[in-house]
């Protein structure tokens, strides 16, 4: 199945519609086609049944048959399945009436739309332009969104679709308007220019090229009345973006509006027309008069910059601000291929002199000229300061070739200029010498000499020009570096050790990551962020006592650290403490203060997911994505939010988000949680055919993931009821957990559950076997208490009490003094076996201590068992029925409430 629209490969009939998909969904008969009175009659009636057209729309982009389950899933996914195949069959019999019964290929399983359907479609004439390189007529094909405003009822999985698509073609458009944009002002065609830098910042208000385009448009006629429009528009910009997105404007836009304004105030008071752009530098030297912040920019004359006592230091910041306005339109310039731009820091200007004043006006003016080169990004001032703080250095520090080869590697910056200057009387030798970050190699060097400090002003023009020239060319031959991340650590070795296991932890290589952690640490034993994330991998890798050791000691260093990192690791320990409360308070209090901290924001939204506040966390969710609404993570965690709140509106929000995640990153869609959980989501709708689909996309993956795509079609194998089948599923996963180094705990997880699975399929031989094997790992060093405790519940229920007294004497010799989690989890597994000793009592006692600390479905059910055995029947009965009436798919806590359904079945009683 293809992932976008398709143009169709062979030749057909003219067409007898055209649906239009840009800003919306309609459907328009063809004057004059060569269609009978029925047919036309049904594609009128057609016209106005928007899932009936919604479907032909996506029937139009599948080049290979599109099974029949799929379809009903896509487009009536919340009504009962044969309800869905009737209303998918009846909509196939209203196409084939509208465009003729040879239109749609069908067969008992599956569909497709004949390449001979005569039906023109808008998005595949955008495709089929774009293939062509007729960038004006996409451009004219773009009249808005991709299905804009269309929305199904009950139809998540094509409401999924479409925000693929329509992701995907907004991407084309706007990658389309990067380039065409530009040639049209080179053509001279400003006007048209406008229009469509108009219909890009539609599709990303926040691009800084799609208003700097617009802008640069509207002024480039130069008169009066051009520069006032473009003025007033960047003032309406400005408001808008603050108004929808809480945001500002990008420092270029703000800048090139200011040019537009000086532009306008130079121009002579008779005079109504200027050329456009090539006067938007006046010869005369430009500085800002001394009348307070915010004064607009003034011209002097030679006579008035002479009488200065440092002219040419005032003279150079005065220019400064004049090229950082002129700077912003240059990103428009016309290219063949948009290519991201290559980072330049400039370092402080090496002067034996010492003359402060001069030297930061060197470094200054030639960071904003270089701003002006093609596909050049100079590191601002502000960045290094930030820069040096991480570092632990004053913001007052010189920086040198040493320290802005140090910054460059932090930030991701491929390139360092370091300019010198040399006093040889009243000559003056200006230089500038460029290094690449990634070798230390040089590059080059560009001077030129000054006769006296007067001229000084013309020799950094020269060289100025000639390292624009240099770094253009040499950057398509650097290799621009990832930035590291930004955390405080003096050691830039230690910085990148910490980088190194950053990737191997994402990557699930949890040995070599940890082994990282511990390199880092060793290069800097102050690192407090290395500290807390080798704390956090410990803990998931089954090390809590070491895990807990790495937390204390990244919290005693916090005054190491800025205020927000600090923060941010004293909320973390209390995350892998299961104590969400606290984590919630630590960032409330900082949020207080910075409420623009988004990621904090989003951080604490966790927190309160981790806590069950599932309505609160949602809404916090939605308040991140309505101010940056493009980490897919963000997404999938306001759908997590909404699947665990368990309403259809909530479920409906969940749908959503899942679709946006998926759009933003496709991945997502293989991730070991977020898969599961959208599964869970199908299976809840009604389509566990569909759920399995899912499921099996992991299979192909490594070894982790693949076992984990095993457990979730083992547990759906469950949900329908055939735990032969689920025994061969949580084989295979225990197996492919195996495989792998540092997987035990995973192994343990698949063979509790193929426990199970081999008791319900009343195996019970079988079931012990599994269970000693799970015994064995846990002597390996397995040691999650959580997993220990269900460990040893299910050995207890099976008479397997001396396996459950081992793994509760391994719970207590590994778990943490003060830990919420492991508290709780001895606490109910003395409980179960207090229990198996004929203690029903003290099993409730000590299992009512351990459910206060963790009331999820797995310790709700051994409360009800113990109450039962101890007569409390009523009480019993209403855990039950609470825990039968919550049943969900998807963990270890839907076989809890598998065991509720089971007590509650009279045939149990």
């Amino acid at each position: 199945m293809s992932n976008g629209l398709s143009t169709p490969t062979s030749v057909r009939s003219s067409p007898r519609a055209f649906l239009r998909t840009f800003g919306g969904l309609t459907l328009e008969v063809a004057d004059g086609s060569d269609t009978n009175e029925t047919e036309a009659r049904a594609l009128h009636e057609l016209a106005g049944r928007r899932r009936k057209v919604a479907l032909l729309l996506y029937l139009t982009g599948q080049s290979r048959p599109v099974s029949r389950e799929l379809l009903a899933t896509l487009f009536w996914s919340e009504e009962p399945p044969e309800r869905a195949r009737h209303n998918l069959a009846e909509a196939l019999s209203h196409i084939r009436r509208a465009f003729g019964r040879h239109s749609i290929a069908s067969r008992v399983t599956d569909v497709l739309l004949a390449d001979s359907c005569p039906i023109d479609v808008d998005v595949r004439l955008f495709d089929a332009a774009l293939a062509n390189g007729d960038l004006e007529r996409a451009a004219s094909l773009y009249a808005g969104p991709f299905l804009e405003g269309v929305f199904l009822q009950r139809a998540p999985g094509f409401d999924d679709w479409a925000a693929r698509e329509r992701a995907r073609l907004s991407g084309r458009f706007v990658a389309l308007c990067v380039t065409l944009v530009p040639r049209l002002l080179s053509d001279g065609r400003p006007a048209e220019a406008a229009a469509l830098a108009e219909h890009w910042l539609n599709e990303d208000l926040e691009d800084a090229d799609a208003a700097i385009g617009l802008l640069t448009a509207l002024a480039t006629p130069g008169t009066r009345a051009a520069l006032r429009d473009a003025i007033e528009r960047y003032g309406r910009l400005k408001m808008r973006l603050l108004a929808e997105l809480e945001s500002e404007l990008d420092e270029s836009v703000t800048a090139l509006s200011a040019t537009h304004e000086a532009r306008l105030a130079a121009l002579p008071a008779r005079r109504e027309t200027d050329s456009a752009l090539a006067t938007h530098v006046e010869s005369s030297p430009a500085t800002a008069k001394d009348t307070g912040p915010g004064a607009v920019p003034q011209v002097l004359t030679p006579t008035a910059a002479a009488s200065s006592p440092r002219r040419f230091a005032r003279i150079l910041i005065g220019l400064a601000g004049a090229f950082v306005a002129v700077a912003a339109w240059v990103v428009l310039r016309p290219r063949e291929v948009p290519e991201a731009a290559a980072w330049v820091l400039v370092a402080d200007t090496q002067d034996p002199a010492r003359d402060l004043m001069t030297a930061e006006s060197i470094s200054m003016a030639l960071s904003v000229a270089l701003a002006q080169g093609d596909r050049l990004n100079v590191v601002t001032r502000d960045r290094v300061r930030e820069a040096l703080q991480l570092m632990r250095r004053p913001d007052s520090t010189f920086v040198d070739e040493r320290t802005a080869l140090e910054i460059a590697t932090r930030i991701g910056a491929g390139q360092v200029v370091i300019p010198s200057l040399a006093r040889l009387g009243a000559q003056r030798a200006l230089s500038a010498r460029t290094v690449d970050v990634a070798t230390g190699r040089a590059l080059g060097v560009d001077q030129t000499t000054a006769v006296n400090e007067d001229s000084l002003l013309s020799a950094l023009d020269v060289v100025a020009r000639q390292l624009r020239s240099r770094l253009g060319r040499s950057s398509r031959n650097v290799d621009q570096p990832r930035p590291l991340p930004d955390v405080t650590t003096a050691s830039l070795g230690a910085l990148r050790e910490y980088t190194i296991a950053n990737d191997y932890s994402r990557r699930r290589v949890y040995d070599s990551a940890l082994v990282a952690y511990r390199r880092a640490i060793a290069l800097d034993s102050s690192f407090a962020t290395a500290y807390a994330a080798l704390g956090q991998l410990l803990h998931h890798t089954n090390q809590p006592a070491e895990g807990e050791q790495a937390l204390v000691r990244a919290l005693s260093l916090r005054s190491r650290l800025s205020e927000r990192e600090a923060m941010r690791n004293e909320a973390m320990q209390a995350r892998w403490r299961r104590q969400p409360d606290s984590a919630i308070a630590i960032q409330q209090r900082w949020l207080a203060g910075h409420p623009r901290d988004t990621d904090t924001r989003s951080s604490m939204a966790y927190d309160l997911f981790l806590g069950r506040r599932f309505a609160a966390a949602q809404q916090v969710y939605l308040e991140v994505l309505a101010t940056d609404s493009l980490n897919p993570v963000d997404w999938i965690n306001l759908a997590a939010s909404g699947n665990a709140l368990d309403t259809e509106s909530d479920r409906a929000v969940a749908r959503r988000a899942f679709a946006r995640a998926f759009a933003l990153d496709p991945s997502q869609r293989t991730d070991v949680i977020q898969n599961n959980e959208y599964g869970s989501l199908l299976v809840r709708a009604g389509f566990p055919d569909s759920a399995a689909a899912v499921f099996r996309l992991m299979l192909g993956g490594p070894p982790g993931q693949a076992a984990r795509g095993y457990r979730s079609l083992g547990l759906l194998a469950l949900w329908r009821r055939d735990p032969r089948t689920a025994v061969a599923l949580f084989d295979s996963a225990a197996q492919s957990h195996q495989a792998m180094k540092n997987e035990s705990l995973g192994e343990v997880r698949a063979r509790l559950m193929l426990a199970w699975a081999r008791g319900e399929a009343g195996d019970e031989a079988g079931a012990r076997a599994e269970l000693e094997r799970t015994r064995a790992l846990s002597r390996n060093g397995v040691a999650e208490p959580t997993v220990l405790y269900w460990a040893g519940k299910a050995m207890a229920r099976r008479g397997m009490t001396a396996a459950a007294r081992e793994m509760l004497d391994t719970l207590a010799r590994r778990a943490v003094a003060g830990n919420v989690r492991h508290e709780s989890a001895a606490l109910l597994l003395r409980g179960e076996l207090a229990l198996a000793r004929g203690e029903p009592g003290v099993a409730v006692l000590l299992i009512e201590r351990g459910g206060a600390l963790d009331s999820t479905p797995v310790p709700r059910e051994s409360l009800a068992h113990a109450a039962r055995a101890a007569g409390q029947t009523a009480r019993a009965d209403s855990i039950y029925r609470h825990l039968a009436g919550t049943l969900r798919f998807g963990t270890e806590a839907m076989l809890a409430q598998r065991l509720a359904v089971r007590q509650l079945t009279p045939a149990r009683r």
